[in-house]
């Protein structure tokens, strides 16, 4: 998978802008479809596999059974040639001839298909944990590209609660200001109150002739003569 390892190797580079595309969707999808395939071939490879498997098997019984038919014809022969049938004993020794003939010809034939099935059943193996490992890294890669994606949202909605954030804080400002002027207006407003209640009460004991006796310059000299007597 020349294009898979393409992408690990953009992986590892790394992403340097925030919103960048680590792996084109079309890429995955085109990945995806790969790893499909060869799972397909896989299985289909397998079940080649399997018949050719149970041919060698087929062969290696017919191998043993003309194997047991050769020991057993042999076994005849001798017991021919002891009982002096010399003539029968021939035409015993060509039937295991020609079964012979027939055992090694098979036998040839059952080792290169189980050397066959031995190399196509590691090809197979290795076939198949390449793509265990594909798809592996092709889900991390997915895991990947999907956490980007949250993370721009993250940012994305970070930055926005950020303006939003700014915004009341500036409102909460402008009201805590307005609320300042309204509490100082208040006291301006207690501080007129009380000057004017004062006047009032200035002006009701002058109109007694309560205190508020105006010294006059007779006063002023008399204080002063009497500062220099003492």
């Amino acid at each position: 998978m020349s294009i898979l390892k393409d992408l690990f190797k953009a992986i590892k580079g790394g992403v340097s802008e925030v919103g960048e595309s680590v792996v084109d969707a079309n890429l995955v999808r085109i990945l995806e479809q790969d790893i499909r395939d060869d799972s397909n071939a896989i299985n289909k490879a397998k079940q080649s596999l399997t018949q050719l498997k149970g041919t060698e098997i087929g062969l290696k019984r017919k191998i043993d059974s003309l194997a047991t038919d050769i020991a057993d014809y042999e076994a005849k022969t001798v017991e021919a040639l002891e009982a002096g049938k010399e003539e029968l004993a021939i035409q015993v020794a060509e039937k295991i001839a020609d079964l012979e003939s027939e055992k090694d010809m098979l036998f040839t034939e059952h080792t290169a298909l189980a050397k066959e099935v031995v190399q196509l059943n590691k090809m197979i193996k290795t076939r198949s944990s390449n793509l265990e490992k594909g798809k592996r890294e092709l889900e991390k890669i997915k895991t990947v590209e999907q956490l980007q994606k949250t993370t721009a949202s993250i940012n994305k909605n970070f930055a926005s609660t950020k303006s939003s954030g700014n915004r009341v804080a500036d409102s909460l400002a402008r009201a805590k200001k307005k609320q300042q002027e309204w509490k100082d207006n208040q006291k301006a407003g207690d501080w007129m109150e009380e000057e004017e209640s004062s006047s009032d009460l200035d002006k009701k004991l002058s109109e007694e002739g309560i205190g508020g006796k105006k010294t006059s310059a007779n006063d002023i000299i008399e204080r002063l003569k009497n500062k220099n007597k003492s």
